[in-house]
């Protein structure tokens, strides 16, 4: 009897040993490539800033913080390479990107270097190296496929082996004692069923759940692997939902950028066509920007963006949607909104706007004025294009009868005096 105990109990070691090897290869394995991968898209997402910045403003900081960011970049990127667990695709991808963000930099380093303010040449490097940008990107969303799909292939070779341990153990079982056979069922019931718990999460995770975790209650090795797995789920969730959120949202006024703007228009033009309910587009510009950005320092205006955009921001609803739309211009889509309703929200911005001037210390004041343009589809407009075109003509008129009021606004080829 105790022989084919002292068989089975081999057999088990040996067959679980070796699933735990595997789970291990399949968790450990991938998380420092993700962590360098996720990284560079990071970093390459933060790098737009200061280029984009500087074609707006001509600052010596953005050249440093560019600088600062390349740097970052190789390192990583050497990292990366220094790894030693990347297999030959994994490798290849992650060379091809070095080489195109090498290109890509290069461009970037040429804008940065130029004198020209708003030149077809400067705007044409400018669209370059954002193009170079997108490639190395792409580049890297393939290498993060190729590691994702590293954790399948991994995964299915640990399922196999456990399915074979299972087998030969089954063998073992047909001439083991009934004491034996309670023993194996025992042992299922704590190593394989975890075993199997923890494979699940981390297939979840692999196919792109990323709120997959593990819920093992042991502080056996199988706990701290899970331990360690939930642990870098968090980081890696965590790290994707803050690149979700610099993708569509503008970095220092915290709104949506030009590109979300644009989505939600096309969404709310299927709305309107649907339901049969108008909405609005408003464009808000702050008068004499440049001036104030001379005169106090870009610090102060950053400061003055960051207020108009919260009290644009306090006066809309729920529904409605704000965005950076320029340096120095906002839009916001009034959703269910016909233009009666806009002029409404229109004049209370600009009051509000007008009412609260930015303080900037020892007792100085900055009053503020805006000027808006408001277009409403279908009303004026019969495409997105259209209405974008409408709404930045309007935004002109309203700018052309400033004559110091204190905000103009121009809508639907009508125009409004609010101080009237």
């Amino acid at each position: 009897m105790t022989l084919p105990l002292l068989v089975l109990l081999a057999t088990q070691i040996f067959s679980v040993r070796n699933s735990i090897s595997e789970v291990e290869k399949t968790i450990y394995a991938p998380i420092e490539k993700l962590q360098q991968t996720t990284k560079l898209q990071k970093l390459l997402h933060l790098v737009k800033g200061p280029v984009q910045a500087y074609s707006g403003r001509r600052e010596q900081a953005h050249q440093v913080t560019f600088e600062n960011l390349h740097t970052e970049i190789q390192l990583t990127i050497k990292e990366g390479t220094e790894l030693g667990n990347l297999v030959p695709r994994e490798l290849e991808l992650l060379k091809f990107a070095s080489v195109q963000w090498n290109k890509t930099h290069d461009s970037g380093l040429n804008l940065l270097a130029s004198g020209r303010e708003n030149s077809p040449l400067d705007r044409q490097s400018l669209a370059e190296f954002q193009l170079g940008l997108d490639k190395t990107l792409f580049i890297l969303d393939q290498l993060e496929t190729t590691i994702v799909s590293g954790i399948q292939n991994q995964r299915l070779s640990a399922q196999k082996l456990q399915w074979e341990g299972i087998t030969f153990s089954l063998m073992v079982f047909g001439g083991c004692f009934l004491f034996a056979i309670v023993g194996a069922w025992v042992m299922y019931q704590s190593v394989f069923a975890p075993i199997r718990k923890l494979e699940r999460s981390v297939n979840k995770f692999g196919q792109g759940d990323l709120t997959s975790r593990a819920s093992l209650q042991t502080n056996d090795e199988l706990g701290h692997l899970a331990s360690a797995f939930n642990a870098m789920a968090e980081r890696f969730q965590k790290v994707q939902s803050e690149l979700d959120y610099l993708a569509v949202h503008d970095a220092l006024t915290s709104l949506y950028d030009r590109t979300k703007l644009r989505e939600i228009v096309e969404l709310e033009i299927l709305r309107a066509k649907r339901y049969e309910r108008p909405f609005t587009l408003l464009f808000i510009d702050i008068d004499n920007f440049r001036t104030v950005n001379d005169r106090y320092g870009h610090l102060v205006g950053d400061s003055l963006l960051c207020s108009v955009a919260m009290q644009i921001n306090n006066n809309l609803r729920p529904t409605d949607n704000a965005a950076r739309y320029g340096d120095d211009s906002f839009a916001v889509v009034l959703s269910e909104t016909p233009m009666d309703g806009a002029i409404e929200v229109a004049n209370r911005i600009g009051s509000v706007i007008a009412e609260n001037p930015l303080n900037i210390g020892d007792g100085k004041r900055i009053h503020i004025t805006v000027s808006i343009g408001a277009a409403s589809y279908p009303l004026n407009a019969d495409s997105d294009s259209a209405l974008f075109a409408q709404a930045e003509a309007e935004l002109e008129r309203a700018k052309g009868m400033k004559k110091g009021k204190s905000h103009s606004l121009a809508h639907g080829g009508k125009t409004e005096n609010p101080n009237a």
